[in-house]
């Protein structure tokens, strides 16, 4: 009887025990490579720029093709997206829009991330391919 009533508490225990289904589980750090695109709502134009983001355990850096994109801080995965924390000084004014900042749609296919936020007046998106560890 001992026994039964062990092994019915080891199968409830892991009653609540199930895969986690969010990106934060495939997510690797490392360096990713691609293209970053942003839509212009009122416009209808799309401006695009090669970036690099690289992400350690909590922290990311990235640069763009344009010598005025870039930028660092800290990052949170939850569940389907990850947040970004900039904390670059920056002297020069240029469009803000480019700096890599706020939540994101994360999802993550093999080796490749795809991130997605969408705003009042611009839609951005990133397709990144991993190319270091």
């Amino acid at each position: 009887m001992k026994k039964i009533i062990f092994i019915l508490v080891i199968i409830l225990s892991c009653y609540g025990c199930t895969k986690e289904n969010s990106e934060f589980s495939k997510f690797v750090t490392g360096t990713y490579y691609g293209e970053k695109t942003i839509h212009y709502l009122g416009t209808n134009s799309t401006s695009v720029d090669t970036i690099t983001i690289k992400f350690d355990i909590s922290t990311y850096s990235y640069s763009g093709s344009d010598a005025l994109d870039f930028g660092r801080g800290n990052y949170l995965i939850k569940n389907n997206s990850i947040e970004f924390n900039d904390d670059e000084a920056r002297n020069a004014l240029y469009s803000w829009e480019w700096i890599l900042v706020g939540a994101h749609k994360l999802r993550i296919i093999g080796d490749s991330l795809i991130l997605n936020q969408k705003g009042s007046s611009i839609q951005v998106s990133c397709r990144l391919k991993k190319i270091t560890k």
